[in-house]
């Protein structure tokens, strides 16, 4: 099992980074619950040399904006 890092997009905890575990050979759906309650769920996966791999996660409510930013980040 490895641990992954992901961002959460939008929403009370928009900039969050946390890491999860995650087991390649069990994929599950990777998804988080948000402080609102409402389900975060993984819609892109970025990689840059300095940090690494990260997953966006969306909160229902994140703007174009948002998400533009974080794509950028």
């Amino acid at each position: 099992m490895e641990q992954i890092k992901c961002i959460i997009v939008g929403g009370p905890q928009h900039g969050l980074v946390l890491r999860r575990p995650w087991d390649r050979r069990r994929p599950a759906p990777l998804y988080v619950i948000a402080d609102d309650g409402e389900p975060c769920v993984a819609a892109v996966r970025r990689h840059d040399k300095s940090m690494g791999t990260r997953y966006l996660l969306l909160h229902p409510r994140a703007t174009g904006e948002q998400i533009l930013t974080m794509l950028a980040a």
